[in-house]
């Protein structure tokens, strides 16, 4: 958990013990791309054999989580994706960057997004879409994998060092073209670029004939809390094109973080 997070719990004496622990379990099923055992998770979370099997029994009886019946592993349940869907509607941060996706969309002429880090991929929370008859479109509550989308990349990047690494060590680096990332090595290079530059970029790296620019929004802590990224054909996407782009988004991302601190 958050180091914040486990403060206040420390100075609250009114927390329940066994709530904590549950959501842990949850959050560690959640930063999982395959399934987990008991055992595993006991050992990882350092609890108790027999308390995490009750905590586990109690969270597949509220439909939390499900087991399968063959491995016996665990894994997140339908319900978590419904409750997340309707946080995702009631979440302010759509509403507050609306205007402002309207702005990148109406200054470049491309699909303006809004993405978050969800676990292992990226979330779509909202697009304007744009108005050129050829263009981009991704429903909201779509997921993208990080190691080959420029906001994925970019949520990746300035994540803390000990969070990059454990998610890094989890990703599956599937091929998605000829210029997909497929290593380590090579995406923690891209990511240091990125860090660099202030912005990342996906050069037909999930589709070919797509492309997208994207750059990070902070928050009063300076942690990134999201990426704002535009999207369209590659053919659009010339040297030209990409310095107007990067010189907008930036100049937006900007904008928002510093209405974000205050």
């Amino acid at each position: 958990m958050e180091d914040i997070v486990v403060e206040e719990i420390n100075k609250d004496k009114k927390t329940i013990g066994s709530v904590i622990k549950a959501i842990e379990i949850i959050e560690l099923l959640a930063a999982s791309e395959t399934e987990i055992g008991a055992t595993e998770i006991s050992n990882h979370l350092n609890y108790g054999v027999s308390a995490t099997y009750h905590l586990l029994a109690t969270l597949k009886m509220c439909r939390m989580i499900e087991q399968d019946p063959k491995t016996k592993k665990y894994r997140l349940g339908i319900k978590l994706w419904k409750i997340g869907k309707q946080a995702m509607e009631q979440n302010n941060l759509v509403t507050f960057m609306k205007p402002f996706l309207k702005k990148l969309r109406d200054l470049t002429d491309e699909t303006a997004n809004l993405t978050v880090l969800d676990n292992n991929e990226i979330i779509y929370l909202a697009q304007e879409e744009s108005k050129k008859l050829i263009r981009m479109f991704t429903k909201t509550g779509a997921r993208a994998p990080l190691h080959c989308s420029a906001a994925g990349k970019v949520l990746l990047a300035y994540l803390p060092e000990d969070k990059r690494n454990f998610i890094i060590e989890r990703l599956t680096f599937e091929k998605f073209t000829d210029k997909t990332i497929v290593t380590k090595d090579g995406l923690v290079k891209e990511l240091e670029a990125i860090i660099e530059k202030g912005y990342g970029f996906d050069d037909e790296e999930r589709e070919l004939g797509v492309s997208c620019i994207a750059a990070p929004i902070f928050d009063f802590n300076n942690e990134i809390v999201a990426a704002i990224s535009i999207s369209g054909p590659t053919v659009r996407f010339d040297e030209e094109a990409n310095k107007r782009f990067v010189e907008y988004l930036l100049n937006i991302t900007q904008e928002i973080s510093n209405e974000l601190a205050k």
